[in-house]
């Protein structure tokens, strides 16, 4: 656990990072760039439709993690939107509140089913 929690932080500071440095250089308007690169139909627009995938793959598991509440559905929301901005912070959090057992860290509420 201790290496997942060390490669979750250096992820969250590696994301920040490119992240504010790419608004401060290239503005936030994220949504034209995303959206120009899917109607290409190219490489951009594969790896773009991979990653969204993973994205609604992230908030299904997130908010079926939270047990379908309102509190897992905004987490998913937020998972999906921000990518790993959220989720780095997110997994890092549930692995102490897991207490380092990997199978409540996967299956959250649902572990004592």
């Amino acid at each position: 656990m201790t290496l997942l929690r060390a490669f979750l932080i250096a992820a969250t500071l590696l994301i920040f990072s490119v992240s504010i440095y790419v608004i401060v250089t290239m503005g936030i308007n994220y949504p034209s760039v995303y959206f120009s690169d899917m109607f290409k139909l190219d490489w951009r627009t594969q790896f773009n439709t991979d990653l969204l995938i993973a994205l609604c793959l992230s908030f299904i598991w997130v908010a079926w993690r939270e047990g379908f509440t309102v509190k897992g559905f905004l987490f998913g929301f937020l998972f999906m939107n921000l990518g790993f901005m959220f989720g780095c912070p997110y997994l890092l959090f549930a692995t102490y509140k897991a207490n380092g057992d990997a199978k409540v860290l996967l299956l959250g509420v649902n572990a004592g089913k």
